[in-house]
């Protein structure tokens, strides 16, 4: 019983990064995407659940193709060039996945 209870606390521990990522998400847009794409929450409600998953392959691949060859997006291809943007392209998908505009889920503020 003792390992029972122990085995579901450090599963609970371990969790609780993961649901941290919806907010590294928001984060991350409002540091490198907010001044061309205005407010977080404005733009991720725009898509469905279903356009969301089409732009955000694996690798972020979709949306860096988007970026690449428009003029206005070129001062933001350093960043989408660096390795910081593979490792935050998860935390996105899940901020933008989470607030879809058609997973009814409404974020408490901006």
């Amino acid at each position: 019983m003792k390992n029972l209870i122990l085995s579901m606390l450090v599963l609970c521990i371990s969790l609780l990064p993961l649901n941290a990522s919806v907010y590294k998400g928001q984060k991350y847009f409002k540091k490198n995407c907010l001044s061309c794409h205005g407010k977080a929450l404005v733009f991720v409600t725009e898509k469905s659940y279903d356009q969301w998953m089409k732009y955000l392959d694996v690798n972020g691949d979709v949306i860096y193709n988007l970026h690449n060859n428009v003029d206005e997006a070129a001062l933001s291809m350093k960043y989408f060039n660096s390795q910081k943007y593979r490792i935050s392209i998860g935390h996105y998908r899940d901020f933008f996945l989470e607030y879809a505009n058609d997973t009814g889920n409404i974020p408490a503020c901006e």
